[in-house]
């Protein structure tokens, strides 16, 4: 089978997917997208067996950044015409199935006259218009573009839905961010996690140069961006009370300074939302390392190290970071929000306190540095409920199944049944728990 992917960058949630279709059932998975992206960084293999061509966007299309929220459709519109331009150039063969974002990033909508094929988007998240995602930091000034920019980008991803064929969504939670009139187009499939790469294990108690004395707690931060979406800040409040009472401990975070959701500079007025702040009150720094975007081999690593992971989201899409804590046997202490619920299941494989109750996450955390011991078990059911349902291994086949399915390349029931079992014990899982990468996730 041929497969056309397109996003707006590569690998993101395609890469790994046609890598693994590839390998396992020979399909032919070439790929338009606007950008190589470095969150992650495509592995040697993926440029090596998967065909990758850049859309040829002019240079104030290339990307959405800075483009004033009324104008963002306009933006979209335009990036339209060049994936239809860039389809109708290619000398690829007609493919069986077109697999794209169903955001800005990967217009479809002008595709229909030009390929005779189902199309399939990846419905990763509807905004909020109040109340959730980038509007949720209530206790953070408000920013002008808040009560429209949710209409605006979601324009975008309705077009996409209306005119595909099936969605998908990673979670549940996210599925039940969009309308509920389009949800019966949109199943739920996970992208997986690499287990053999996020693992429990012994690791060198070395980061970035710096020796790490036994007996040291690590504590654990990764986000794709340090913004406020993520709880950078109520993070550093939280690490700083824990660097005043205990003296052994310290804090490695990883995570680019760029803002990818909101409206941080707006709210701060300054270059980045790491730099506000950290100029709010006074840290002693010598007990943080800050490692800024690095490679998935290096974040299992340091996962490996760590006695507590956190991750102080506001409800928004589910980023792979903590799934990948999860998965390397972390004890992940998480804010208390729906996303979260849905893997996380408090006191059983993993922590979660309110986002905005420091005092509490400071007790919780404090109570397993105390006493890490004691909090094992947790991390090891957190790697035993990836293993079984969020793993490679159990994501990649029935997703399989389902783009099979809707490329019509087999009778459909049959594939839908053995698929079945699954896709409702995951759904059935979110019933009872309760959005960038991390280096991604969001």
């Amino acid at each position: 089978m041929n497969i056309l992917f397109i996003h707006d960058a590569f690998p993101a949630q395609f890469g790994r997917l046609a890598l693994e279709l590839k390998r396992g059932r020979g399909w032919n998975c070439r790929f338009l997208v606007q950008a190589l992206s470095s969150c992650p960084t495509p592995t040697p293999e993926m440029l090596e067996e998967l065909e990758i061509r850049l859309v040829p966007l002019a240079a104030e299309h290339r990307n959405s950044d800075g483009v004033p929220w009324p104008q963002v459709h306009g933006h979209y519109l335009e990036q339209c015409q060049a994936v239809l331009g860039a389809v109708k150039a290619s000398a690829w063969p007609r493919p069986d199935l077109i697999v794209a974002h169903g955001g800005r990033g990967a217009p479809t909508i002008f595709l229909r006259e030009a390929i005779d094929c189902p199309i399939i988007v990846y419905c990763e998240y509807y905004f909020a218009l109040r109340r959730g995602d980038i509007s949720y930091r209530i206790d953070l000034p408000a920013a002008e573009p808040a009560p429209f920019f949710p209409r605006t980008i979601n324009a975008a991803t309705l077009c996409a839905l209306v005119d595909c064929d099936a969605g998908y969504s990673a979670t549940r939670w996210q599925k039940q961010s969009f309308p509920a009139r389009f949800q019966h187009k949109i199943e739920t499939y996970f992208d997986g996690i690499d287990v053999q790469l996020y693992k429990p294990g012994p690791a060198p108690r070395s980061i970035a140069g710096r020796s790490i004395p036994p007996g040291t707690r690590v504590v654990t931060f990764a986000s794709r961006g340090l913004e406020s979406i993520r709880g950078f800040d109520i993070f550093m409040e939280v690490a700083d009370r824990i660097a005043r009472a205990r003296q052994d401990v310290i804090f490695v975070v990883v995570g680019g300074e760029e803002i990818h959701y909101g409206w941080d500079k707006l709210h701060t007025q300054a270059p980045s939302f790491k730099e506000w702040v950290l100029k709010r009150r006074t840290y002693d720094l010598d007990r943080f390392l800050f490692l800024g975007r690095i490679l998935p081999e290096e974040l299992a690593t340091i996962l490996r190290l760590s006695d507590l992971h956190l991750y102080l989201t506001a409800p928004f899409v589910l980023s792979w970071s903590m799934v990948s804590a999860m998965a390397t046997g972390c004890v992940v202490l998480a804010s208390d929000v729906a996303p979260v619920r849905e893997l996380i299941d408090p006191g059983i494989n993993g922590l979660a306190e309110p986002l905005f109750d420091v005092d509490r996450l400071c007790e919780q955390a404090l109570a397993v540095l105390d006493d890490p011991g004691a909090y094992a078990p947790l991390g090891r059911r957190a790697r035993a409920l990836v293993e079984e349902r969020y793993s490679l291994e159990a994501c990649i086949p029935p997703l399989g199944d389902f783009l099979e399915r809707v490329a019509g390349r087999t009778l459909g029931q049959g594939s839908q049944s053995a698929n079945q079992p699954q896709h409702e014990e995951q759904n059935d899982r979110a019933d009872g728990g309760g959005d960038d990468c991390a280096y991604h996730s969001a």
